[in-house]
């Protein structure tokens, strides 16, 4: 990628950023601690304050009567009382911890993907996922969630960093007496625009870290719809035989106008637009740079590593759906 287009494309999501920024306050204003799940459709980001950014999470979920906490350490989820509330927590001093503190809860001292092995489908109402997700690589992150969203009725509930902030094993730190392990470091950094079907609630100045300000977010995903829609990556003409399904999930180049006509019954909520040509074009780009660079990148990568059923219209789309199964090499 030459270094013209890549810092257009550096201004032009700074551009976008700003122009959000503007605009969200006139969209939630003071409104926002009065929110409710029926006021709130899934793919809306709401922006808090530090003070506000539990309550209005928590008055966004639905109730459950079973929930599963992955990764609590020693302080369970206190967002939802559950009666049914089981602990899943792979450091064994932790686990101990919550085994005399909380007589009433179900304990298991394994890590989240194993403890997945042996779930049944649809087994539990809400998964908490909280300060847990920056703590695994990114690749492990995906699989627990996709193992989250199968396991989960209702809600699957993230609480993580906004975007990447370092944090690293100190042996003298303990946490209420508990000393810690190498799984308190964190290995990846996340944004709300990579969990789909949710309600994102921010507040971009929660954490301090030595002289720097961190944010963080809560992303409620809804688990009680299928997962697995039919993903379509649109580059080029549609054919006249090809058939869009409800549901299905379009990723349309940016520069393509010709597929409006054809899916005006379908809700634009559906369908993303993202730079495929120009990702097909520069073959030799590294995941990290299109990361950082390619306007809903993260979106596209999120769908094509969730979704099983992908069909690519267009060259430009064959290279990209090609070149994701390749590891983007």
């Amino acid at each position: 990628m030459s270094n013209i287009t890549l810092e257009s494309l550096v201004v032009e999501n700074r551009i976008l950023k700003n122009q959000a920024n503007q605009l969200r306050y006139f969209l939630v204003g003071s409104r926002v601690d009065a929110l409710t799940v029926s006021d709130v459709e899934y793919g809306q980001t709401l922006y808090c304050s530090h003070d506000a950014l539990n309550r209005v999470a928590t008055s966004l979920l639905r109730p459950a009567d079973v929930c599963l906490d992955i990764g609590p350490g020693v302080r369970p989820q206190r967002m939802l009382n559950c009666p049914v509330h089981v602990l899943v927590e792979p450091h064994r001093p932790y686990a101990e911890k919550l085994v005399v503190t909380y007589p009433g809860k179900a304990v298991y001292c394994v890590d989240g993907l194993e403890y997945f092995k042996g779930a049944l489908d649809k087994s539990t109402d809400t998964v908490f996922m909280l300060d847990v997700i920056e703590h695994l690589e990114k690749e492990d992150g995906h699989k627990l969630l996709a193992q989250a969203l199968r396991v989960a009725r209702k809600q699957v509930v993230i609480f993580t960093p906004l975007g990447f902030m370092p944090q690293h094993y100190t042996e003298s730190v303990s946490w209420e007496g508990v000393t810690h392990s190498e799984l308190q470091n964190h290995r990846s950094g996340w944004e709300p625009n990579e969990f789909a079907n949710a309600i994102h609630v921010v507040c971009e100045d929660y954490h301090s870290s030595g002289s720097k300000v961190y944010g963080a977010f809560y992303s409620i995903i809804d688990a009680s719809v299928e997962m697995q829609p039919r993903l379509v990556l649109v580059s080029d003409g549609v054919p006249s035989d090809f058939q869009f399904q409800d549901g299905d999930v379009i990723i349309a180049d940016v520069m393509f106008s010709e597929l409006s006509w054809k899916i005006n019954y379908v809700p634009k909520r559906n369908m993303i637009a993202v730079p495929l040509e120009l990702i097909a074009a520069e073959s030799l780009t590294a995941r990290e740079i299109l990361r950082s660079s390619i306007i809903n990148f993260h979106v596209l990568e999120g769908y094509l590593q969730r979704c099983e059923n992908v069909v690519a219209v267009g060259a430009s789309a064959e290279v990209v759906l090609q070149r994701h199964r390749n590891g983007w090499s």
